[in-house]
């Protein structure tokens, strides 16, 4: 987690156009449950490789008031060898 938080509609647009180039969003499944989003994307990188990303949004009237994304690389972490019985690697 890079322990960041983005204040403000104007940085977090920022922050997304300034990001270096080379990616794009595939988004795989979106849920809306009143005013809860939750959104899983695919964020391809030519350089940083594939990561998956969930992004949890409180939207009113229209316009996202909160929201928070959690971001993981695919096989950054490893399988630990005792599940090895019980998955399927990908």
């Amino acid at each position: 987690m890079a322990g960041e938080r983005i204040v403000g509609r104007g940085n977090f647009v920022s922050v997304n156009a300034e990001y270096p180039q080379g990616w794009s969003i595939n988004v795989l499944r979106t849920v809306a449950d009143g005013e809860v989003v939750v959104s899983e994307v695919e964020v391809p990188h030519d350089t940083w490789g594939v990561h998956r990303v969930v992004l949890l949004w409180t939207v009113r009237d229209g316009k996202i008031v909160v929201g928070r994304e959690y971001w993981t690389e695919l096989g950054s972490d490893p399988s630990p060898e005792w599940r090895a019985a019980f998955v399927q690697r990908v």
